[in-house]
């Protein structure tokens, strides 16, 4: 088996990695992502595949972010007709995500679209998260990973060339919920691989710091929100704008706003009887709800038909008395999404004195674009508007950039670039509150350490693993690198055993049998003949 780096490896965006076996006569990629750096001449600043396409057997996605599903419509363009093999929320998110993107692309349309051929291995009857299913002559094995509704880290199992078994898993993107604390609002904790010989392991926030306990607690979020509604109150009640993704983190401040607002003093009208309201105002935000009404009280994949990826801790947080209750009180919240709208328009809403005491929530999470920009340039100029920023941005994002700018780390003779939008550090009035620790899907070091060394408790096979640390740039890498390097030399009890920890390379070519091909081709003892004593 030999696996190649085609994305994903020297930056934060184009996951995408080929695996091949000739003996096998299998050929496959494990997520096919977008590169946000756009190259002159390159669809989505990628280079070319560097391979063909036509050869593909299939593709397995570890969830539906484009920086990991992005290029399929080129890839099938290039002439790839196998089956994408993923979970049934990552097949419904990829489509709607994809189709939403057809409408800018200049490289592919719908049709392109319409044409891939998605497989939810979740929807097989033999389909059990952390359970091996056989395909194409190996294993597929999916484990939740807590990152996003359908997240799975992905291990595959093989025959080497001398008929040994070995094993790799890929991370895909990690989040931080864990059984003991799924302190994020929706999703149950991640289930963990078992022994490997090789790990690809995402490294986007591997270099800082671990987030300090109050970011991984539901209290200590759901305070800080309701701090930012009475803050906002003492200033006169302005709008609340919060950029978010359509992808699962719409659908976590729906939930954790709703609780904030049904549960303390702040969703109460004001002194002057304004109501505090939620709105959100972006439609394929929207259509991806009704992917989380069915998948978060779907029992697929999951023992007794319990769900699969709900989190356990839902009716304990809610009051609520049985499971039962959890599914009327979500079908409810999902049901107001579609009702929520502003009167006019959120713009209107956001300037009408009456109405203005609203929490806007639109996309792009990363604030390049979209109608987040036109909420966040009407609304930062006005001292009574608060601005929350609610997940990871690169630093040459917009959301970066206002990041930067509340860090004091942005040049006040510098513009602001949001999307096409150019503002002067000068005129910002409205206060800017930092959430990304609170929200971000990219679990900190010590979530990434977990993943590393803990393994499925079923697990009893301790051979040691090499890994591979992809999807971060270089700060990231070799950060996360130094941490795990020093933890596998403390050699921990029950620690996973590491052999070597390397930073992927772009198009090497890594052969995974070559230790087996070298144990086969060893020199063979020759026996000295007997002496006589």
């Amino acid at each position: 088996m030999q696996l190649s780096f085609i994305g994903g490896a020297e930056s934060v965006t184009g996951s995408a990695s080929l695996l091949v076996d000739e003996r096998l006569g299998v050929r496959f990629l494990v997520d096919c992502g977008t590169h946000a750096e756009r190259g002159a001449g390159f669809a989505d600043g990628a280079p070319k595949l560097g391979f063909d396409a036509r050869r593909l057997d299939f593709v397995v996605l570890t969830h539906a972010h484009r920086d990991h599903t992005g290029r399929l419509p080129q890839l099938h363009r290039a002439g790839f007709r196998g089956p994408v093999y993923c979970t049934e929320a990552t097949a419904w998110m990829t489509e709607l995500a994809l189709r939403d993107a057809a409408k800018f692309s200049d490289e592919y349309d719908a049709a392109d679209v319409e044409l891939i051929d998605f497989q939810p291995l979740d929807r097989r009857p033999d389909f059990r998260f952390d359970r091996a299913l056989r395909m194409h002559g190996l294993w597929l094995t999916l484990h939740r990973s807590a990152h996003i509704l359908g997240a799975a880290a992905v291990t595959v199992t093989w025959r080497s060339r001398v008929g040994m078994e070995r094993s790799i898993v890929f991370s895909g993107d990690i989040g931080g919920n864990t059984p003991d604390n799924p302190f994020q609002s929706l999703l149950a904790g991640q289930t963990l691989p078992g022994a490997a010989d090789y790990m690809v392991v995402e490294s986007t926030r591997g270099a800082e710091p671990a987030r300090e306990p109050h970011y991984k607690s539901f209290a200590a979020r759901m305070v800080a929100w309701a701090e930012v509604f009475a803050d906002s109150d003492a200033r006169g009640g302005g709008p609340v704008i919060a950029p978010c993704f359509a992808i699962h983190r719409a659908q976590e401040l729906l939930f954790d706003l709703d609780y904030v607002l049904r549960t303390t003093d702040t969703g109460r009208p004001d002194t002057t009887g304004r109501p505090r309201w939620l709105s959100l105002d972006a439609p394929l935000a929207v259509r991806m709800t009704d992917v989380f009404a069915m998948a978060l009280a779907d029992g697929s994949g999951g023992p007794e038909h319990a769900p699969v990826y709900r989190n356990p801790r839902l009716a304990e947080r809610l009051g609520l008395a049985n499971e039962a209750e959890v599914d009327a009180h979500l079908a409810a919240l999902w049901q107001r999404v579609r009702l929520n709208r502003a009167p006019g328009g959120t713009l209107r809403a956001m300037r009408d004195p009456a109405l203005s005491r609203m929490i806007a929530l639109a996309g792009s999470g990363m604030c390049q674009g979209g109608r987040i920009v036109d909420f966040i340039v009407d609304q930062i100029g006005n001292p009574a508007a608060t601005i929350v920023l609610c997940g990871y941005a690169p630093p040459d994002t917009g959301a970066g950039r206002l990041r930067q700018l509340v860090a004091g780390e942005w040049p006040l003779d510098r513009m602001l670039a949001l999307g096409n939008a150019r503002i002067d550090p000068a005129r910002v009035q409205a206060r800017i509150v930092d959430f990304g620790d609170y929200y971000s899907g990219h679990g900190d070091i010590d979530a990434l350490a977990r993943f590393v060394f803990e393994r499925d408790a079923r697990a009893t096979d301790t051979r040691a693993a090499t890994v591979y640390l992809n999807h971060g740039d270089h700060d990231m890498r070799t950060g996360l690198a130094e941490t795990l390097r020093e933890r596998a030399a403390a050699a921990q009890a029950g620690d996973r055993a590491i052999e070597r920890i390397e930073l992927a390379e772009m198009n090497r070519i890594y052969d995974l049998d070559a230790a087996d091909q070298a144990w086969r081709d060893r020199p063979t003892p020759r026996l000295n003949s007997l002496g006589r004593s």
